[in-house]
């Protein structure tokens, strides 16, 4: 989402928490200082339609030191990147609560600096890098204590720094997690004799920092309890009040006896049922609409907004206020409308209730995810005296890096670990969507939350709490569901100009209703039929006709009540929250969230990366040669040098070539030999230094030499660094003609650009076995097909013409790929040749000619844009570039924190079917977001106008105020069932 961002005014020395530098120049200064940020998480409660997000993000995004927040709506929570030594948590908290809204900070963490770039994120998850942890210690009782047990804290191995407060009962704790944990801090606070317990980020006592997601579930049954709570309260005066004014006064007749006792006038003029229903509406007034008013006044006094409560006050207000003076001045026997305040609340109040259970369906993808953390896991012990090992139970919350663990059959695995005993099957079906069990065994890796269904096992956890595989995803989840497309964005803005737009058109209807009264435009049949919608005067007097200006109010009323800004702040989030979490059911996490969804829902090109996107990443090495010029065991020392060096490196050829070794070539693994250092270079290979041994210099006519480079990699790049090829021609043409990859050995000298390759590999990776019909089925909904690939042309053609892709891009660096993507973009769509078109018409004689048709003018269409949206497919480690550049950035990964941080969309699956499941359901989602658009906008654009009464003309009627309350109610409702309805979605069968 285009968050709202400003410059943050941040300095490396300052750690206060107070107001803003003074002086412009020490803010200019502090600016050059790029120090990490704060992320806060929020709750923030009161918040009823886009208007309220808008505002609140308008206000806070124009503060000092705070350089982007994002407000979610169906959550009821901001986030906020701010620099706390100049907008600390509590101002933050000050500012929004004073807009008139409650604010709780559920979360506050220090983001790593975009200095220390991936390197710190991965410190963190790897538990390298300073945690603080908060413990709550019972028992101290004075200055002793304290010192007494930070000076204890301090001197524990891994504790960076201890600070205990003797007034809160509190110690907080910096410390290396992977060195010591916060079971094990626990432990030595309780061993000096105090009480503590962590106050962990997943207490539930309330007296740490909750989890986000949890209170986002905790807040909606909360609100939802609310609504139920205050309908149910308003059925105590509507159904009285339907009794007394509907049934009483309208439906009995004048004989009846019931009716001539409520109808006795008392006070000389004013009847029993009036004075009833008088009481009635102002109690519900004063109990029920105190609620409206309150949420009016913050609204339009502190955050000097409008939202729907103030619609909402103002028409109760008005039938309320009416109807006294109506009564009053005619001495008892005007028309009156009470009723039309109390139905109108009840009818609201339902609306709110049946909202907020609809509201809270739609995240119930994230309440399964949170739901998927177990509360306890058993912690394994080391065997005494020869007796078994002894179980534990401890919370989840105080696993530590490295505790070994045992999981049950039927258990949930507690947190991301590797088997170290046992062997069994894991059901992780709400991480992938695949239902299908996965075997794990000794050295397999297990994610937490999933689900032992087999055997016991025990495992070592490597990586907990906010780090693990499952908080992220939801964290993910979370971030995406409050990413906001264009198109919400426009309605946001419409949205915040709605109510002032509605309350002036009530204004104008009613002074013309009144002119038009004033000069006898006003059929009297219009008055009659308004005053026979339960709109009446006392049941037991002949009914006068009614009066143009109690028919003007109740027009402009109706004008006020109908209108409703939120259908149209609810017609993307609740669709794209819908999606993105029904995407997590299928194991694609959208983190991007509507944004993405939304140009995914308009990609005009696919670009695949080759190795371990459209083959299975796991090459395989089926043909080497060697040099037969050296003395010796020069190879056997060569293979030697290269095991080691590629042994530094991950990628997938390096992995290859080191098994190929250690199967074919076993004495080569400990063959005596010595590597000085070594870089890794993307996109060409690994560059190392050797000891060289002298003999073997020499052989190579370099008698001086006792160090040189040793490069392992493309042919190209080794012939750049003037090595001369000694592997004959006519291997490399076989190779290159085979499709095959080759990797090339050469040693050169330190001191001289001179060099010789001396062995190579070739290899070959298997193609994923859905792949061309992948690209089969996305070249016939029309999209355009590329490969880019770093590998040797022949290679990379040769993958291609396995899998039917005709566009293909070869020997591409991983920092020219995003320029490649660049060139697609600027491209332009449907340049395709004469035979392109052909092929397209000849693949699509199976469907109907009105589908012909259209995808013939959809071509045409497209041929006239000058821009393309490409969306590209890799495996989330060597395409970061492109994948940013790219409209839509697809990672194939299997959940990995690399995979997770590299591309807007995660697919967790390692089928490439994801990748069409995902564009069909973009489509489908926004195509449901357009729908929504389209009827909260219809909706107001077709009602409003009747509500004001221009159908009074055409059919001698209009619609009285509780009719439109209904409408209102029906219009946020419909598009709530709009977009629950996608939860019917199913995966296309492949």
């Amino acid at each position: 989402m285009p968050t709202l961002q400003r410059n943050s005014h941040c300095s490396n020395g300052s750690t206060a928490e107070h107001a803003p530098p003074q002086d412009p120049s020490d803010i200019a200064s502090i600016s050059e200082t790029v120090l990490p940020e704060t992320e806060t998480i929020l709750s923030v409660l009161g918040m009823t339609c886009a208007s309220c997000v808008n505002r609140i993000e308008q206000y806070l995004g124009g503060m000092d030191g705070i350089s982007s927040i994002k407000v979610d709506l169906m959550t009821a929570q901001a986030t906020v990147h701010h620099c706390k030594s100049v907008m600390s948590t509590e101002q933050l908290c000050t500012s929004i609560e004073g807009m008139g809204f409650d604010a709780q900070v559920l979360t506050s963490r220090t983001l790593a600096s975009k200095a220390t770039g991936d390197e710190g994120h991965a410190g963190v998850i790897e538990g390298n890098q300073p945690a603080d942890s908060w413990f709550s210690v019972e028992g101290m009782t004075c200055g002793s204590c304290v010192a007494t047990l930070t000076s204890l804290l301090t001197e524990l191995p891994g504790v960076v720094s201890a600070d205990v407060q003797l007034l809160t009962a509190q110690a907080m704790v910096r410390h290396i997690p992977r060195e010591i944990g916060v079971r094990e801090i626990t432990n030595v606070i309780s061993d000096a004799g105090f009480k503590a317990a962590p106050l962990d980020t997943g207490a539930d006592d309330g007296t740490g920092m909750p989890d986000p997601s949890a209170v986002a579930l905790e807040n909606l049954k909360k609100h939802r309890r609310q609504a139920a709570k205050r309908f149910f309260w308003s059925l105590a005066f509507a159904i009285p009040m339907f009794v007394f004014s509907m049934i009483i006064d309208m439906a009995l007749p004048v004989s009846n006896r019931v009716a001539q006792a409520f109808h006795r006038k008392v006070f000389q003029k004013y009847s029993v049922s009036v004075i009833i229903i008088f009481f009635l509406a102002t109690a519900t007034q004063i109990s029920l609409g105190l609620h409206f008013y309150k949420h009016a006044y913050k609204s339009l006094v502190r955050a000097k907004t409008a939202n729907m409560d103030v619609l909402i006050a103002l028409g109760t207000t008005a039938a309320y206020v009416g109807s006294i003076i109506s009564v009053t001045l005619q001495g008892g026997a005007g028309e009156q409308f009470f009723e039309t305040a109390v139905f109108l609340m009840t009818f609201i109040l339902l609306g709110r209730w049946l909202e907020a259970i609809a509201k809270g369906r739609t995240i119930s993808a994230v309440e399964a995810l949170v739901k998927m953390q177990p509360d306890d896991a058993l912690l394994v012990s080391p065997a005494k005296l020869g007796k078994g090992d002894e179980l534990t139970t401890i919370s989840a919350r105080q696993i530590q890096l490295g505790d070994q663990l045992q999981v049950n059959s039927g258990m949930r695995v507690p947190s991301d670990g590797i088997v170290v005993r046992g062997q069994t099957e894991i059901d992780e079906s709400l991480l992938t969507g695949e239902s299908v069990p996965v075997v794990k065994q000794v050295g397999s890796t297990v994610t937490g939350g999933t689900l032992n269904i087999s055997q016991t096992i025990q495992m070592r956890a490597t990586a907990v709490n906010e780090a693990s595989t499952l908080s992220r995803i939801v964290r993910l989840v979370r971030e995406a569901q409050s990413n906001k497309p264009q198109l919400q964005e426009i309605a946001d803005r419409v949205a915040s100009r709605f109510v002032p737009f509605v309350v002036l058109a009530a204004v104008v209807v009613f002074i013309a209703w009144i002119a038009a009264g004033a000069t006898g435009h006003i059929n009297s049949k219009w008055l009659a039929s308004k005053q026979s919608m339960g709109n009446h005067s006392d049941g037991m007097d002949e009914q006068e006709p009614m009066s143009y200006g109690i028919f003007a109010l109740l027009n402009a009323i109706s004008v006020l009540v109908i209108a409703c800004p939120c259908a149209l702040g609810l017609a993307a989030p609740t669709a794209i929250m819908v999606g993105t979490g029904l995407a997590a059911r299928f194991g694609i996490l959208v983190k991007g969230g509507g944004a993405t969804m939304e140009a995914a829902s308009r990609i005009d090109v696919v670009a695949f990366d080759k190795t371990g996107t459209l083959t299975i990443g796991k090459p395989a090495v089926t043909d080497s040669y060697q040099t037969e010029s050296m003395p010796g065991e020069f190879n056997t020392w060569l293979d030697a040098c290269v095991y080691e060096l590629e042994s530094q490196s991950s990628h997938p050829l390096a992995t290859a070539m080191c098994t190929y070794i250690r199967e074919n070539r076993p004495d080569a693994v400990s063959a005596p030999h010595e590597l000085l250092e070594h870089t890794e270079l993307p996109g060409r290979g690994m560059h190392g230094t050797v000891q060289m041994p002298e003999e073997y210099a020499q052989a190579l006519g370099w008698p001086a030499v006792t160090r040189a480079r040793l490069l392992v990699g493309k042919d190209s790049w080794v012939k750049e660094e003037g090595c001369r090829m000694e592997v004959p021609i006519e291997t490399r043409i076989r190779w290159a003609d085979s499709g095959l990859t080759s990797v090339t050995v050469a040693l050169a000298q330190e001191s001289a650009d001179t060099g010789c390759a001396l062995s190579s590999f070739a290899l070959t990776d298997q193609v994923r076995p859905e792949a061309r019909d992948v690209v089969a089925k996305l070249r016939k909904r029309g999209i355009d097909v590329w490969m880019i690939s770093g590998d040797h042309p022949a290679a990379a053609n040769a993958i291609a013409q396995q899998l039917g892709i005709t566009n293909v891009m070869a020997g591409v660096l991983p920092e020219q790929k995003s320029e490649t993507v660049r060139m697609l973009q600027q491209r332009g769509v449907g340049q395709e040749t004469e035979a392109d078109m052909a092929k397209c018409d000849a693949n699509e004689t199976g469907v109907g000619d009105w589908m012909q048709k259209w995808l013939k003018v959809t071509r045409r269409q497209r041929k006239k844009r000058p821009f393309a949206r490409v969306a590209m497919v890799g495996d989330g480690v060597n395409d970061a570039p492109a994948l940013a550049q790219a409209d839509v950035g697809i990672s194939v990964g299997s959940g990995t924190a690399a995979a997770m941080e590299t591309a807007p969309v995660l697919l967790m699956r390692s089928s490439l079917y994801s990748l069409l499941t995902f564009l069909d359901m973009s489509r489908i989602v926004f195509r449901r977001v357009k729908l929504n658009f389209i009827w909260a906008s219809m909706y107001n654009v077709v009602c409003i106008p009747i509500a004001a009464g221009i159908l009074y003309p055409a059919v001698d009627r209009g619609l009285p105020p509780v009719i439109a309350g209904l409408l209102m109610i029906a219009s946020s409702l419909t598009v709530m069932v709009s977009s629950l309805s996608l939860k019917f979605y199913r995966e296309p069968k492949h």
